[in-house]
């Protein structure tokens, strides 16, 4: 049997729908949960440090936004390192 690129013209049907360029899937719905994150770190062999842990123990308790929480996060690794 032969294909002709007229054939695969003609058998699309416009009732379709087409997809567009945009994102099909909100940022959102990509995020990962708490428990998702843990699994996927331990699969790869991230361990938090104890101030790390300690970290996000206060900031889970005080019930940060997400920004709050980047901001802390953002603070405690910009903060001035002792010399050696």
């Amino acid at each position: 049997m032969f294909f002709s690129p007229q054939s695969a013209i003609t058998c699309y049907d416009e009732r379709m729908p087409r997809l567009s360029k945009k994102r099909l899937i909100s940022a959102e719905a990509r995020t990962l949960g708490d428990r998702a994150f843990a699994a996927i770190t331990a699969v790869e062999g991230i361990v938090l440090s104890a101030d790390s842990r300690h970290r996000l123990a206060i900031m889970q308790s005080r019930n940060l936004s997400p920004q709050e929480q980047r901001a802390e996060i953002i603070r405690a690794y910009t903060k001035a390192k002792p010399r050696r």
